[in-house]
């Protein structure tokens, strides 16, 4: 399944990672209001169990800094947060493959929105 995945990705990666050109004739808020699909969230939890790139020697640290009432009386809880950027459902910029490319921060809506192929392999999943 990881594999047919990845696949379907690498196939629309061009238009998703704003790497190549957005289709201009895109109608960007009907992805929005529905009239062009479906949402699909692929996200995944980042914890202990994500997945990194091989060159992370970190991994995942949630570290606790605070949790239990404060001296004035309330309830405080803060948690210091760190974590590789090659883990888990991440955005890879174009910069990270070429220099003088976009940075995330720099790619326009319109080059993350792009046509997708659904490809559900769930019963076939769960029947392993």
């Amino acid at each position: 399944m990881r594999r047919l995945l990845f696949l379907v990705l690498a196939a629309c990666a061009p238009a998703l990672s704003g790497c190549g050109t957005p289709d201009r004739g895109h109608d960007v808020a009907a992805v929005f209001d529905g009239r062009a699909g479906q949402w699909v969230d692929l996200t995944h939890t980042f914890d202990s169990t994500t997945i990194y790139w091989p060159t992370d020697t970190a991994g995942f640290r949630l570290t606790e800094l605070a949790y239990g009432p404060t001296p004035g009386g309330w309830f405080y809880a803060a948690y210091a947060l760190s974590s590789a950027e090659h883990g888990g459902t991440h955005l890879d910029a174009p910069i990270h493959f070429a220099e003088g490319r976009l940075t995330t921060d720099r790619i326009p809506l319109s080059g993350l929105i792009g046509p997708a192929a659904v490809v559900d392999v769930s019963p076939q999943a769960a029947a392993r």
